[in-house]
Order: structure tokens, then C-alpha cells, then sequence
């Protein structure tokens, strides 16, 4: 399926908690170079989520293997950030093999996709997809 079909969900959660607005603020910072998307829309992204904790934390976990991957490699260019957070985000679906089998990754290295994968140890939870 493509990325350009899908639709948003309708909003599940009138609000969220100050806890989880933190910790969506913290994800929005986090990858605020390489995903457009405002604190409005991020917010209102995970409202939609039937679980929105369970997804912060995916999310939280991605935000961590990207900033301790540019912690090291800081010099890196805005097409390779977005590179790294395509793959993390693959990651967070898909398992490593899967990944490799499949990404067209034209800036990372071997070496640097081991040290991503590393960086992110949650299981991967595909997108769930209810066609209409």
C-alpha cells in the first residue's frame, strides 16, 4: 500500500494528559528537522491512537536511537537525518532483515545502520490498516 493513500483515523481521545503532552513535546522536538509536522498535528496524530501511550512510548523509543545516533555523527547533512529517521521509523514496523531486504538506503552505510538498529531494541509493531 501506498504511504500517499492512507487516510487519518477519526480522534479517540478528546484530550490527553500533561504527562502525554510532555512526552509528545519531547518526540516533536526530537525530530522536528526531518518531520514537518507541528506540536498541534503531532498531538493530534496521537489522539487518534487507540492506545496512545503504547505508541508514545514506540515513539520515545525512536526519538532516543535518533538523537543518540546524532549525538555522535553531528555533522551530518539534513538528507542523511531524514534518512536515519526514515530507517528508524521502518524499524519500528519492521524487523532488521526485513528492512534490509527492502530499503533503497542511499546515504547510510553498513556500519551506521548496525549502530541504528542497535540504538532501537523495542519489538516491531506494524501499521494497522483498515481499508474502507
Amino acid at each position: 500500500m501506498n504511504a500517499n493513500d492512507l487516510t487519518l483515523g477519526p480522534v479517540v481521545h478528546d484530550t490527553l494528559n500533561n504527562d502525554q503532552i510532555e512526552k509528545i513535546t519531547k518526540i516533536q522536538i526530537a525530530f522536528s528537522e526531518v518531520n514537518p509536522s507541528t506540536l498541534e498535528e503531532t498531538i493530534s496524530n496521537f489522539k487518534r491512537d487507540q492506545n496512545p501511550d503504547n505508541e508514545i512510548a514506540i515513539w520515545l523509543a525512536m526519538a532516543r536511537a535518533y538523537e543518540k545516533f546524532m549525538l555522535t555523527h553531528k555533522e551530518i547533512g539534513l538528507d542523511k537525518k531524514k534518512e536515519v529517521y526514515q530507517l528508524i521509523l521502518m524499524r519500528s514496523m519492521e524487523d532488521e532483515e526485513a528492512i534490509l531486504a527492502k530499503a533503497n538506503l542511499t546515504l547510510l552505510n553498513n556500519k551506521e545502520i548496525a549502530e541504528i538498529f542497535s540504538y532501537y531494541n523495542f519489538e516491531a509493531k506494524p501499521i494497522a490498516v483498515i481499508q474502507k
